[in-house]
């Protein structure tokens, strides 16, 4: 009887190892918004993660690799190529790439980093399969900064796409926090990152005192002309992913991406070695500040000294 069983355990190893894409292996997909060197950060903390635990692509894992390249819509033809392919589990990187998962994948592990969280998101129901860390967004601590930094701030602009569900969250939240002090808040959306430049120009020529992104996929895309356009007008530009201040940004303070991808990475870890999280979705903590003391220069920002001791600082 014993042997019967060996041998039928054997067979259905083999089975799923066939269906995995070869012996050992386990079928990855991996789907991210777009190709941004601040989102490859967090991508390559959650293979770290993964490799550090022995799940290392090619050798024990099957990557099935793949980029929207900034299309919406792209993104669930993709998880449904992925659905269809069988794979053992899904990994989304952005908050559009976990908001279409959440509503489309209910068979297949689903572990998200770099996103809002679904409730976030205004999704109602969040199925038993998605797991993963979210940004809470403290909007607070960055505003308390920003006015540290520009005391007399009373108008500020913020271009953001509002096809992105993200973007007009972080956008709306944003603008409730300045305005609750007090300071006016000009929003611009846009659609692509080809309106980036003339939205800009349009917010900078309403006397704002700072550009401020949040959160935007497509606004980052552009960063490097939305930066250079403030620096000509001589006004600053924030950013609330820390990353993004090596594209141009004057400051920026958020979520550090390579420990939230590895921390997500680590939930991955956890469901495929057969175990349930014990909390299937948390809220990330901890903060990275990040200045770019040539985009400072650029941009006309002086950050007073003792500001200046708390952040990470950049020559470019």
């Amino acid at each position: 009887m014993k042997k019967k069983n060996s041998i039928v355990l054997l067979f259905l190893m083999i089975l799923v190892s066939a269906c995995n894409g070869g012996p050992g292996k386990i079928t990855v997909g991996y789907v991210q918004i777009n190709e941004d060197v601040v989102l490859n950060v967090a991508k390559e903390g959650v293979f770290e993660a993964l490799a550090d635990s022995g799940f290392i692509v090619g050798e024990t894992i099957k990557l099935i690799d793949n980029n929207a390249q900034g299309d919406l819509s792209m993104i669930i033809t993709i998880l449904q190529s992925l659905q269809a392919r069988g794979v053992d589990l899904i990994i989304t990187n952005s908050t559009p790439c976990m908001v279409a998962a959440a509503q489309l994948i209910s068979d297949i592990p689903v572990v998200f980093t770099v996103t809002f969280g679904p409730s976030q998101m205004g999704l109602k129901t969040v199925p038993d399969n998605i797991y993963g860390f979210y940004d809470p967004l403290d909007s607070k601590n960055f505003a308390d900064m920003l006015l540290e930094i520009l005391p007399r701030t009373k108008r500020i602009g913020i271009p953001y796409n509002n096809a992105e569900p993200n973007a007009s969250y972080s956008a709306e939240k944003f603008s409730k926090e300045f305005e609750s002090r007090g300071i006016e808040v000009v929003k611009s959306a846009l659609s692509s990152v080809n309106d980036i430049v003339m939205v800009g120009q349009n917010l900078l020529a309403q006397k704002i005192d700072a550009l401020i992104v949040t959160a935007d996929n497509t606004v980052y895309s552009g960063l490097n002309a939305l930066s250079k356009i403030a620096g000509e007008a001589n006004v600053p530009l924030f950013v609330s992913d820390p990353l993004q201040a090596e594209k141009g940004a004057a400051v920026g303070m958020g979520v550090n991406y390579r420990q939230w991808g590895y921390l997500s990475g680590l939930k991955a870890v956890e469901i495929l070695r057969g175990r349930t999280p014990a909390k299937r979705i948390e809220a990330i903590e901890g903060t990275d500040f990040v200045i770019n003391e040539k985009a400072c220069m650029d941009q006309m920002l002086f950050v007073p000294p003792a500001i200046k001791g708390k952040a990470r600082l950049i020559a470019d």
